[in-house]
């Protein structure tokens, strides 16, 4: 690349970020706090727009101020960006604002060579915030190069909690009024999601760019696919958002060569962030792999990308609840006792199973015994003593066989 062109990039893009507006500050500062204290190379990933780029800018501009290197290498001018040209950003770096020991690496995604120029520059005591979108890169190839030097963040689009303080809900939720505030809040954030974006603008249009980019750009332009195959099963997943699929059903839908293929296609999505599987709790290691739940990132982009004919607010919130425990970063599957009676989410720890979560948007007299039955029958399988069912809007206790069942508000417990 012409260093003269390179320079003013550089140059831009230095003087840009000082009159970003860094928005909300994320949660996820308070977690990153620790992680700093280690000393170690930070690598920050997530969905398209989910907030990554600005995250970090909140992070250095509250840690290290003015004293780190920007580079946005998603920058259109930096197009033809090469592996020998890292040497010449660093003595343009240099001249241009002394030496510095942090660099911010945003969008690092595609750029031959900038593992071994992080590596390299890491053993002469710099050290490096990094950014990108393919969860494949920035969690198989990252550590291939970077074993032992780097700490992992992940940013997921707003949570309620966030959202809720972004629209200066300070409300107290035991009065009427708070509750009825909440409530409309939460209908907003089921409907609309939680990408940045999409929270300031209240315009879902931006999902569909966002939809497009991944495939276009994160899929195939990465991969050898089949591009009407890769678009009709990530239209699929979408759409059976909270449902068990099966590798075999996928390829014989999609006229594919293998399971193997349909099982290659369905991770070349889940690398996005997009969707996430979630894998059915076994003792038996063998078990597991074969039996998978899909979820999406967002509920904005179900409602805005889903091909689906009715309502589906139950599963929606099922949806949430994934999202959230992912963000709380649990253990966690879905299970099935020896009956078939399904527990939409098992939380684990250290091993054993701890706490059973179902979900369901309204307890009814013809759904009530449904929903239950399950939870005992993994008390009784799992010897688990913590079970829950999170509703739209409903709280109580049910007392069921010497057990205890507490029934809790989705949004309260999003908001805990």
């Amino acid at each position: 690349m012409d260093e003269l062109n390179l320079e003013a990039v550089i140059l831009d893009q230095t003087s840009m970020i000082k009159e970003i507006d860094l928005g909300y500050p994320r949660d996820a500062i308070k977690s990153a706090e620790q992680i700093l204290k280690a000393k170690a190379n930070i690598v920050v990933t997530g969905h398209r727009r989910a907030g990554k780029s600005t995250f970090l800018l909140q992070l250095m501009n509250l840690h290290f101020k003015n004293s780190f290197y920007y580079i946005n290498f998603g920058d259109e001018r930096l197009i033809d960006f090469e592996t020998k040209d890292f040497q010449k950003l660093y003595e343009i770096l240099l001249k241009h604002f002394g030496q510095k020991k942090v660099f911010l690496f945003d969008e690092i995604q595609g750029k031959k060579g900038w593992d071994r120029f992080v590596a390299r520059m890491y053993e002469t005591g710099n050290r490096f915030f990094i950014t990108g979108s393919n969860a494949f890169l920035l969690s198989k190839e990252i550590s291939t190069y970077l074993t032992g030097r780097h700490l992992d963040i992940e940013i997921y689009p707003f949570s309620f909690k966030e959202y809720t303080k972004y629209k200066n809900f300070e409300e107290d939720v035991l009065i009427t009024k708070g509750k009825a505030k909440a409530l409309k809040l939460f209908d907003e954030y089921i409907i609309f999601g939680g990408f940045p974006e999409v929270v300031t603008s209240k315009s879902t249009q931006i999902l569909s760019t966002i939809y497009e980019d991944i495939l276009n750009k994160d899929i195939l332009g990465r991969y050898d696919v089949d591009e009407m195959a890769i678009k009709k099963i990530a239209l699929f997943l979408i759409s059976n958002f909270g449902n068990e699929i099966s590798y075999n059903s996928i390829k014989n839908s999609f006229n594919l060569g293998s399971t193997n293929t349909a099982k290659k296609y369905v991770s070349f999505i889940t690398n996005t962030y997009l969707i996430s599987e979630l894998p059915k709790f076994s003792y038996s290691t063998k078990e597991q792999p074969y039996s998978k739940k899909v979820y999406c990132i967002d509920t904005g982009m179900i409602n805005k990308m889903a091909f689906t004919a009715t309502e589906n607010k139950g599963r929606l919130l099922e949806n949430l609840v994934h999202t959230e425990l992912k963000r709380r970063k649990k253990q966690f599957f879905y299970w099935k006792s020896a009956t078939g009676k399904e527990v939409d989410f098992l939380i684990i720890e250290k091993g054993k199973p701890l706490e059973a979560i179902q979900v369901c948007y309204s307890l009814n007299n013809q759904n009530t015994t449904r929903e239950i039955t399950p939870l005992n029958e993994a008390i009784k399988e799992l010897k688990i003593n913590k079970t829950t069912i999170l509703t739209y809007n409903q709280e109580k206790t049910i007392k069921e066989k010497n057990q205890t069942i507490q029934v809790v508000p989705a949004w309260k417990w999003l908001l805990e």
